[in-house]
C-alpha cells in the first residue's frame, strides 16, 4: 500500500465505524422486549420482503433475500424444510426474530458501506479536494433518514449501496482510463438492478457510453444547452403518464421542445434521434410494466390506487423532493446544495463527474415528474448525491474556511438524527403496553400498525363498523388508531398537500377518510377522544413536517385512544 494512501484508508475505516454503530444498534434493539424479556414485535411489515421472494412466497426482488437467507443459514437458522412456495410458512420464517435480526444487521452493514462508497466516489471525481469526500461521507454517516432506512430489514439501503458501489467503480475506471474496468462494473450494475431501484440502475447504464458518443449526441453543445428541452420533454411525458390528461399528453410542450433544440449544431442522424425521441418515449410508456412505474393504477385493495391522485401529482412530487432532502441532511447542509450544483455545472470539462452523476439526474427527474409511488424511502438513492452536492457547495463558498461553521454543518444533522431515530426507541406502542396492563379484559378495536400485545384480545377494526347505527363498533369499549394507518386521510408524502378532493387520496376510500377525520376531530357521534400517545421532537425540520404532513416516519407514529360512547 502506498504510504500516502494509508491516511485515506484509516479515514475510510473511521467513517465506516461512525456510520455502522448507530445503524447496528437500532437494528438489533428495535422491537425487542416490548412484551417481556426476549419478546420480539415486528414493527415494519415491509421487512424481509426480499426473503419471501427468494423462497417463492412473494413477488419482489430476491437478491437481498438470498443474501440474508445465506447468512442466517450459516448462523444455524436456515429455512425449514418444505416451506418454499408456501406463502404463509415463508412469511413466518422470514418475519421470525432470528431472520429479521440478520436482515436488519445486513442492511446496517451495507448502509455503513454506502458511506465508504460515497467517499471513494468523491475521491475519484475530485481528487484535488479530499475535504469534499470526507465532508460528504460524514454528512451521510450522520443522516437520520439514512440511518432509519439502514436499520430496517428492507432492500432500500442495500440497493442504494450497490448503486453507489457501481458509481465508485465506474469513476475509478474512468479516472484511470481503463476500458476493462468498465466491463468489470457491469456485474455491479446487475446487482443494483436486481436489488430494487431498477429505474436508477438502468439510467446508470448510460454512464458506460464513451464521452465521444455524448459529444456526438449533443452536437458539441454543453449540457446546459439541452436543459430546457429535456425538462420540457419530461413535463410532456409526465402528462402522458398522468390519468388526468389525454393519452398523448399536452401538445404545446412538444412544440416548445422542438423549437428549443439546437438543430443547426446536430448531425443528420443525431437530429433524427432527437426528433424521434418523443415518439419512442410514448411507445415505451404504453407498456403495462412501465405504466405501473409511471402512471400507477386507479384502484387497489386498500381503495384508491396510486394513479388516482391525478393532477395533484405535480405538487406532491415537486414538493416531496426538497422536503425529503431537508429532513435527510438538515437545513444548513441543504442550503448549500444549489451552490454545489452550480459548481458542477461550471466544471464542464470534468467528464467523469457528468457521466457518474448522470443516473442521479435521471432518477431525480423520474421522482420529480413520473413516480406514482412517493414513499420517502424511495428517494433514498438521491440522499448520498445530495450530501455530495452539499459538500461541494460548502467548499465553493467562504463558509468552509470557518471552523465553527464546519462543526455546525455536521452537528446539526447529527442532532436531527438523534431526534429522528429516537422515534424508534420511544415508540408510543411501548407505552401502550402499560395501558393494556391497566385495562385487562377491555373490549378493544385497533387499526393496522397499533401492534397490540399478544393475548390482549384486541380485534382488527374496519371503518364499516362505525357506519350508520355503528352496531359492530358499539360492542367495543375502545378504538385505537395508528397514525401510520389513518394518515391516508390527511396530507402526507403520498397525498401531497392538497386533500380537499377525497377521491384523490391514495390507499383509502372517501368514506374511510371522512370517518377518520371525524373521529380524530371528536365529531363522530359514537367516539370520544380520550388520550394520545405522541412522538416528541425538538428539531425544527421534524416539527414543521409534523405541522403540515404529520410525523415523518412511516412505521412509527402517534397512537390515538377513542372511547366508544352511546
Amino acid at each position: 500500500m502506498p504510504e500516502r494512501a494509508l491516511p485515506q484508508v484509516l479515514i475510510l475505516v473511521a467513517l465506516f465505524l461512525l456510520a455502522l454503530l448507530p445503524r447496528l444498534y437500532s437494528a438489533q434493539t428495535q422491537g425487542w422486549g416490548w412484551d417481556g424479556p426476549g419478546s420480539f414485535t415486528l414493527v415494519n411489515f415491509d421487512e424481509a420482503g426480499s426473503c419471501r421472494a427468494a423462497l417463492d412466497g412473494f413477488s419482489y426482488s430476491s437478491l437481498v433475500g438470498w443474501q440474508t437467507i445465506s447468512i442466517a443459514s450459516a448462523l444455524g437458522m436456515p429455512p425449514p424444510e418444505g416451506v418454499r412456495g408456501k406463502p404463509e410458512l415463508v412469511k413466518a420464517y422470514c418475519h421470525s426474530a432470528g431472520h429479521i435480526m440478520v436482515a436488519r444487521s445486513w442492511s446496517a452493514v451495507l448502509g455503513a458501506l454506502t458511506v465508504v462508497a460515497l467517499a471513494v466516489l468523491c475521491l475519484q471525481l475530485f481528487p484535488s479536494q479530499p475535504a469534499v469526500a470526507w465532508t460528504a461521507a460524514s454528512l451521510l454517516a450522520v443522516s437520520g433518514f439514512h440511518i432509519s432506512q439502514s436499520h430496517s430489514g428492507t432492500v432500500d439501503a442495500a440497493s442504494t449501496f450497490f448503486i453507489y458501489l457501481f458509481l465508485a467503480a465506474l469513476a475509478t475506471s474512468l479516472r484511470r482510463g481503463r476500458a476493462a474496468g468498465l466491463v468489470l462494473c457491469l456485474p455491479l450494475l446487475a446487482f443494483a438492478v436486481w436489488a430494487k431501484y431498477w429505474v436508477f440502475a438502468f439510467a446508470a447504464a448510460l454512464s458506460v457510453l464513451p464521452v465521444k458518443a455524448w459529444q456526438v449526441l449533443g452536437g458539441g453543445c454543453g449540457p446546459g444547452r439541452f436543459l430546457a428541452p429535456v425538462l420540457l420533454l419530461c413535463v410532456w411525458l409526465a402528462t402522458v403518464c398522468n390519468t388526468a390528461y389525454q393519452p398523448w399528453g399536452i401538445g404545446w410542450l412538444l412544440v416548445a421542445y422542438y423549437l428549443l433544440l439546437p438543430w443547426r449544431r446536430l448531425a443528420r442522424g443525431t437530429a433524427l434521434l432527437w426528433a424521434a425521441l418523443p415518439l419512442l418515449l410514448w411507445c415505451f410508456a404504453q407498456l403495462e410494466l412501465v405504466q405501473a412505474y409511471t402512471a400507477g393504477s386507479l384502484h387497489s385493495r386498500f381503495g384508491a390506487g396510486y394513479g388516482a391522485i391525478a393532477e395533484n401529482k405535480w405538487l406532491r412530487n415537486l414538493l416531496n423532493l426538497p422536503l425529503l432532502l431537508v429532513l435527510a441532511l438538515g437545513i444548513p447542509a441543504s442550503l448549500f446544495i444549489p451552490a454545489g450544483l452550480r459548481a458542477m455545472l461550471a466544471d464542464r470539462d470534468n467528464a467523469r463527474v457528468w457521466l457518474c452523476l448522470l443516473p442521479v439526474a435521471v432518477f431525480l427527474l423520474y421522482m420529480a415528474f413520473l413516480a406514482p409511488v412517493t414513499y420517502y424511502r424511495h428517494y433514498l438513492p438521491l440522499v448520498p448525491a445530495a450530501a455530495l452536492f452539499a459538500a461541494m457547495g460548502l467548499y465553493a463558498t467562504p463558509w468552509a474556511r470557518r471552523p465553527w461553521f464546519l462543526v455546525l454543518f455536521l452537528l446539526w444533522p447529527a442532532l436531527l438524527a438523534w431526534d429522528m431515530v429516537s422515534d424508534y426507541h420511544r415508540d408510543p406502542r411501548q407505552a401502550l403496553r402499560a395501558w393494556f396492563a391497566g385495562h385487562p379484559g377491555a373490549r378493544v378495536f385497533h387499526t393496522y400498525y397499533v401492534n397490540p400485545p399478544a393475548g390482549s384480545g384486541a380485534v382488527l377494526f374496519r371503518p364499516e363498523y362505525a357506519a350508520g347505527a355503528a352496531q359492530p363498533l358499539r360492542r367495543a369499549e375502545y378504538l385505537l388508531l395508528s397514525e401510520n394507518w389513518y394518515d391516508t386521510a390527511f396530507a402526507n408524502e403520498l397525498n401531497g398537500p392538497r386533500v380537499d378532493q377525497l377521491d384523490r387520496l391514495i390507499k383509502t376510500r372517501p368514506q374511510y377518510a371522512r370517518f377518520y377525520r371525524q373521529a380524530i376531530a371528536g365529531q363522530h357521534p359514537y367516539l370520544a377522544p380520550e388520550h394520545t400517545w405522541r412522538l416528541q421532537h425538538f428539531m425544527p425540520e421534524l416539527l414543521l413536517h409534523r405541522a403540515f404532513y404529520g410525523n415523518f416516519q412511516l412505521f412509527v407514529g402517534d397512537i390515538i385512544l377513542l372511547r366508544v360512547r352511546e
